[in-house]
């Protein structure tokens, strides 16, 4: 399927503080991965470098196999942030997915397209004309999700989606994924709360002290988690992990 995003020896110091390690993965086209770790482990500032947010000291950022300046990253990956409110700029749901095409310079008729596409994979057609301050906190971060769908973007970056949301809006948030996984989006979602989403992953990343500690099928690695402190409920099992199959 091919190689969309790879991460080569990535490192980044701030305020003298050692944040990122010679990080190094990549994701293959049409994946859903997980990354997990400690707090402090470099999970964000890892999201805001990979999305041009934040100049790493060294290392490569590729797309599709070509390195990718901050500029075109910018354009061409996508990151929803924790707090969805941040992203959320309209009166309505539909003009907040609109927000980004315009800003691209597309004519109309592809605005619709693209805004329609949105709403009907995210589930909020609906929705269409309601203002974004009165959504659920899932229905909120589902519309912060389609509107960077809407700018179709190469790699879409989710840093803690799940972070404040009750049990519904979980819910709502782990069935967009899939919708978008099923569609053959490239996801990399960052979260403490591995249970939640982790049997819905074909790969999954631990960081630990700034570094890619390991990496690779989400089956294989889940058993290890515990050694990173990275909390797995009881005995369960992988498949018993998902939210969905209950």
């Amino acid at each position: 399927m091919g190689t969309a995003l790879q991460i080569e020896d990535l490192s980044l110091s701030i305020n003298g503080n050692r944040i990122l390690d010679n990080v190094s993965f990549s994701l293959a086209k049409g994946s859903f991965a997980a990354m997990c770790g400690r707090n402090g482990a470099g999970k964000s500032q890892l999201l805001r470098c990979i999305k041009g947010l934040r100049k790493p000291d060294s290392g490569r950022i590729l797309i599709d196999g070509a390195e990718a300046d901050g500029k075109t990253r910018m354009k061409r990956i996508a990151l929803v942030f924790q707090n969805a409110e941040m992203q959320v700029v309209s009166q309505s749901v539909e003009k907040d997915i609109a927000f980004g095409p315009e800003n691209m310079g597309l004519d109309k008729a592809e605005i619709a397209r693209r805004v329609d596409n949105a709403l009907s994979l995210m589930d909020l057609k609906d929705k269409a004309r309601q203002r974004p301050q009165t959504l659920s906190g899932g229905e909120l971060r589902k519309c912060a999700i389609a509107g960077i769908i809407a700018m179709e973007p190469d790699v879409i970056l989710l840093d803690e989606p799940f972070a404040n949301l009750d049990y519904p809006s979980t819910l709502a948030v782990i069935r967009a994924l899939d919708t978008l996984h099923d569609k053959g989006y490239t996801i990399l979602v960052v979260s403490h709360e591995a249970e939640k989403f982790l049997a819905h992953t074909d790969m999954l990343l631990v960081m630990d002290g700034g570094s890619v500690r390991e990496a690779g099928a989400s089956r294989e690695i889940f058993s290890r988690l515990p050694d990173y402190d990275i909390y797995i409920p009881g005995n369960a099992s992988f498949e018993e992990l998902s939210w969905l199959r209950r």
